[in-house]
């Protein structure tokens, strides 16, 4: 599944009539340095660091970064994050 963390699009309320468009690979990989544990989460968090527009990602790691999303970020991120996966799939 591709994803792109530095041309990512957050709504900017709740309607989600408007969207801002932003570079969030380095906070969220940081998110996941942070606050996830392992090897996996370490190559993960450096794998969206360093990250170049649509990046493949496995359904594992996916679903990692959904859980961490939902536990340390905000809701405007969590929807983002989600329209991404639904649009991509």
């Amino acid at each position: 599944m591709k994803i792109d963390f530095e041309h990512f699009r957050l709504p900017m309320g709740v309607s989600g009539a408007q969207m801002r468009e932003g570079d969030v690979r380095e906070s969220f990989a940081n998110v996941i340095y942070m606050s996830a544990t392992g090897v996996k989460a370490h190559h993960l968090a450096f794998k969206i660091y360093e990250s170049k527009g649509l990046t493949d990602y496995s359904k594992d790691e996916v679903a990692q970064m959904v859980v961490l999303a939902e536990r340390h970020c905000t809701p405007s991120f969590i929807d983002g994050l989600k329209k991404q996966i639904n649009d991509n799939q």
